[in-house]
């Protein structure tokens, strides 16, 4: 699907003299349309009777064998289960085996894949995402295929993160930088889809719409007023605040206590709120009298607790820590 605030993106890529370019990296905010925008561009490249605007027609063989996901000139690399990335002598060290990454094994992979003519049309197409993902070695091998690419096969990387992909890789790719639609955009497109808090859940994911969506679609969104009158009151109860939190839910959590503490470290910083405009009063009170280096101490805290959130050694836990680090934070 390509969202309408991509539409341009979509028109500009097909309107290049060249035709499209070999490798194209969709780099942006999470949440903006850059996966469906990724799909959409690699079924069009395959189909074989695209529409006047450059679209898939969605009924010729190449379409339904892409829709079965048993397309074979098709290849989607995304990470490897933390088994999968343990087991590789080429992943990351011990320290961090447990996170996702694209291993180099997936990438070696490809040889037979792009040694072969298409099976139907005239390409073939590699979607990486999250490219940030890549393995350096796994980096560094598709470096080398990008750098003779193989005929006829076009590339598309995906990330959230490009400071995160090899600089030499950035560079051998057509890079197209999505962003977030205008409020009013955003806004109207979620309340179609039946979203009431529509303005509030976009100022809690940046304006990103597929993120919003996907916010309140969580089991924290349909508690966070619950949360949020928790976390306002000077003396917090830390246990009563942490078992409103399953185990599951500490990514959510995590993003709102998040959210939370940025707020009030902005009221102090610029008089203004970020992620939590119905909260204003709340959050003002509690910034009026709050001890500033706590708080920075604190939030330092949750950054590097969001770096192992992929991979907690006990979820359970570390609710608990947080919940009491933000007790004593705003306590006088």
């Amino acid at each position: 699907m390509i969202y309408p605030w991509n539409r341009a993106h979509w028109v500009g890529l097909h309107a290049r003299p060249s035709g499209l370019p070999t490798a194209t990296l969709l780099s942006g905010p999470r949440g903006v349309g850059k996966r469906s925008f990724a799909q959409a561009l690699a079924m069009a490249t395959l189909c074989s009777a695209r529409t006047v605007g450059a679209e898939a027609c969605g009924t010729c063989r190449s379409c339904l064998s892409y829709a079965a996901t048993s397309h074979p000139d098709l290849r989607f690399l995304e990470p490897a289960p933390p088994e999968t990335a343990a087991a590789d002598t080429d992943a990351a060290p011990a320290s961090s085996t447990s996170s996702r990454v694209i291993t180099v094994d997936r990438i070696r992979d490809l040889s037979s894949f792009l040694a072969m003519s298409p099976h139907y049309g005239q390409s073939k197409t590699v979607v990486i995402q999250p490219a940030d993902k890549l393995h350096l070695s796994a980096a560094n091998a598709l470096l080398k295929t990008l750098e003779e690419p193989p005929a006829r096969t076009l590339f598309i990387l995906v990330t959230d993160r490009p400071q995160l992909v090899l600089p030499t890789i950035r560079s051998r790719c057509y890079r197209l930088d999505f962003a977030p639609p205008s409020a009013e955009i955003a806004g109207a497109w979620l309340r179609e889809r039946g979203i009431e808090d529509a303005a509030i859940a976009l100022a809690q994911s940046g304006n990103a719409p597929l993120a919003a969506e996907q916010l309140v679609n969580e089991e924290s969104w349909k508690r966070r007023r619950v949360l949020n009158d928790l976390l306002a009151r000077r003396e917090v109860d830390a246990g009563q605040l942490a078992n409103q939190i399953s185990a599951d839910e500490l990514p959510s959590f995590w993003g709102l206590l998040y959210r939370w503490c940025y707020d009030l470290m902005a009221l102090r910083a610029s008089g203004s709120v970020r992620y939590n405009p119905d909260y204003i009063k709340s959050l003002s009170a509690l910034a009026a009298n709050m001890d500033l280096q706590r708080l920075h101490h604190f939030m330092k805290e949750l950054l590097v607790t969001g770096r192992a959130l992929e991979h907690p050694l006990n979820p359970r836990l570390v609710c608990e820590r947080l919940a009491i680090g933000y007790a004593r934070t705003v306590e006088i």
